[in-house]
């Protein structure tokens, strides 16, 4: 991560891996797994709660929307003394930990959508699906290849609903489509959670600040998931487009959360979502495929170019036009077969025309040059007609006609190593010794009565 260490971590409730954290990690937000610690309360305190459930309504209303340390702290001391439990060693052992996993600590950092290890946790589930601790390096590696195609194909399945799908907005707010349009599918679908949870709460107007206007937005009835029964204060600055609601969602999630989108309804700024709070990381990504830039060259006025020139002209404003197609062509399989189809027609279009240009071309030869029928001049040699200037410039030099070659042609058979070995050189039958035979060897041509070629080879 190039020396970079992260801002803020969650982790189990683990006293080495915390000791750890505060050693290497200088100055991290450090944060215990929600999740772990509420499943500890519910095996330790699960049959005390059970029997008092004003306790468990109250207990998980203080942890879950508070929104400042001082209102848990206040909170928590009101609920601890008006149930008794102010000497119940659990409770005393999770106000300690207030600071480590209560998100009234945390409404300021940045833990977007998470208060739990569920994303690691999720990932460890899935690895141990593909690999077993006592596998081999190699088969690991195979498994995991395994494993990152399963994750390829999920990313191109949301790419293809982002892509190919039609998505049914919620409202006629033009927000909306804009977040459609620069979101990604996943955070859009959160970001339209929260704007349909506008119809579960009225806005109040408190009062009016050099700033803008302070409103308070409370539900309208029952509960409202994720937020309570509580109301929430948004002071709004309409001028320069900011929004501050207490709940912080906006810092702790990064989008907008539905207390200030009711605010904006309420006030009719509803236009356009504000540009300082989206966020590049939940931005799609830039496509991967650019288009050239390259303009249009346009053939110059009062300048004659040459048939060769005028070709290059052609074809490079042609291979601009079509690169900018191709990229939008690439998108899908539906706009490949559109580029496809569109590309056979042009390929007969232009088979068609070439034929049609070598038939008129072959009719104009055929009339310039006329058959001789008269069977009188068959042995007198036709004389050519003159030909005009643009047959002889279309006229194009071929290749001579080619002949078979004599003799036999070469074996392509592939040898094998015997054959590919030089052949033992021979020895001479008189003297024994190689180079020479019999016939040119100067022993036998020195004495001609003992060696005589008929003796030799008989």
């Amino acid at each position: 991560m190039d020396g970079l260490h992260p801002l803020n971590i969650i982790t189990d409730q683990d006293a080495a891996i915390r000791t750890a954290i505060l050693i290497v990690f200088i100055g991290i937000i450090h944060r215990f797994c929600r999740w772990h610690i509420m499943q500890k309360v519910q095996e330790k305190l699960g049959t005390f709660v059970a029997q008092r459930e004003d306790l468990r309504l109250e207990f998980n209303d203080v942890i879950d929307y508070s929104m400042t340390p001082e209102e848990f702290v206040q909170r928590w001391a009101n609920m601890v003394e008006t149930h008794g439990v102010a000497d119940n060693t659990h409770f005393l052992d999770l106000y300690d930990l207030r600071e480590y996993f209560v998100p009234a600590y945390f409404r300021h950092q940045f833990f977007p959508f998470l208060q739990t290890t569920s994303r690691s946790e999720g990932f460890n589930a899935v690895l141990k699906q593909y690999v077993h601790p006592h596998d081999s390096l190699v088969r690991f590696f195979k498994q995991y290849m395994k494993l990152q195609e399963r994750i390829d194909v999920t990313e191109d399945a949301h790419e293809f609903d982002g892509d190919e799908k039609t998505v049914r907005l919620w409202g006629d707010f033009p927000m909306e489509k804009q977040i459609l349009q620069t979101y990604t599918m996943p955070i859009y679908n959160r970001f339209q959670l929260e704007l349909r949870k506008i119809t579960s709460y009225n806005v109040r107007d408190i009062g009016v600040t050099e700033q803008g206007s302070i409103h308070e937005v409370f539900p309208i009835e029952g509960s409202v998931r994720g937020y309570g029964r509580r109301s929430y204060r948004v002071d709004a600055d309409v001028a320069n487009g900011i929004y501050n609601c207490e709940c912080c969602k906006i810092n702790r999630d990064g989008i907008l959360c539905c207390h200030e989108m009711k605010v904006m309804t309420h006030l009719g700024m509803v236009t356009k979502y504000p540009e300082h709070y989206i966020l590049p990381r939940w931005c799609l990504p830039p496509p991967d495929i650019v288009a050239p830039r390259d303009e249009r060259q346009e053939k110059p006025v009062g300048q004659k170019l040459s048939r060769k020139d005028m070709r290059l002209l052609r074809y490079g404003n042609l291979c601009s036009d079509f690169a900018k197609l191709a990229v939008g062509l690439a998108a899908s399989e539906k706009t490949n077969e559109i580029a496809e189809r569109h590309m056979r027609a042009m390929e007969k279009e232009m088979a068609d025309l070439k034929k049609a240009n070598a038939d008129a071309l072959k009719k104009r030869k055929s009339t310039k040059h006329p058959v001789n029928t008269n069977p009188t001049n068959d042995s007198q040699e036709s004389v050519p007609m003159e030909e005009d200037a643009a047959t002889v410039e279309n006229r194009k030099a071929r290749n001579p006609p080619m002949s078979a070659t004599k003799g036999r042609p070469g074996s392509k058979r592939k040898k094998g190593g015997l054959q590919l070995q030089k052949p033992k050189q021979g020895l001479c039958g008189v003297c024994k010794q190689p180079v020479h035979d019999a016939r040119t060897c100067e022993v036998r041509l020195a004495n001609p009565e003992k060696y005589s070629l008929l003796g030799l080879f008989h």
